[in-house]
């Protein structure tokens, strides 16, 4: 399945949004944006994501079936999945596409793409490729699932970090970095159960040989 959308973030981050205390009138487009900003950062990551090379895989010398019989790890980012730089243009862009452009808005991207950055570079480091992937001829013959990774108190605490780093220090910020943790990881957490990694990892009895892709 592909990474999550929009529509599926949206609706439960205009529910953090409100659930934070965030009313005012620019706050059903920030919590959009937040959700867009969101689901692309998923959609570059799914195309950019690896897994690397090595889970154990105890298959048959001769036969070359089996099935994985331990955990996968994927590649960090800068290769393994976007980063702050490349995510900043996005999340401004979906900003100003909700009529959200005032002074504070430039720092509220850029504090918004890090914690994206950062969601991938945690959800990377920690999640893992869960075993029991099929292995026939050498080769993976069904789709891997990827455990999930709570981000949200991480989240909350970089996200407050980013903000105030970049001028957003009212008395809604640490409202604000609340709900756009909770929507990172709800994403996220949507992320690992509809992404899968392909099949069709080449095996040498004992490990996985050749790096693997999501779908």
């Amino acid at each position: 399945m592909p990474a999550p959308t929009a529509l599926q973030i949206g609706s439960p981050t205009k529910g953090f949004v409100q659930g934070a205390g965030l009313r005012g009138e620019d706050a059903p487009g920030l919590a959009q944006a937040i959700a867009e900003a969101t689901a692309q950062t998923l959609s570059l990551f799914s195309s950019m994501a690896m897994v690397l090379p090595g889970i154990p895989a105890p298959c048959d010398p001769i036969s070359g079936s089996g099935a994985t019989g331990g955990p996968g790890l994927l590649m960090a980012p800068p290769a393994g999945g976007p980063g702050a730089s490349q995510l900043e243009g996005i999340a401004s862009g979906f900003l100003s596409g909700q009529g959200i452009r005032g002074e504070d808005a430039p720092g509220l991207a850029k504090a918004l793409a890090q914690g994206l950055a950062q969601a991938v570079l945690l959800f990377a480091s920690q999640s893992q490729v869960l075993p029991g992937i099929a292995i026939a001829g050498f080769v993976t013959t069904s789709p891997g699932m990827l455990a999930p990774v709570a981000l949200q108190s991480a989240l909350k605490s970089l996200l407050d970090g980013f903000l105030q780093a970049n001028g957003i220090r009212g008395e809604d910020a640490p409202n604000l970095a609340q709900a756009a943790s909770q929507a990172i990881d709800l994403g996220f957490t949507m992320f690992a159960a509809q992404c899968m990694v392909a099949p069709g990892i080449a095996c040498a009895p004992g490990a996985s040989a050749a790096p693997g892709r999501l779908m």
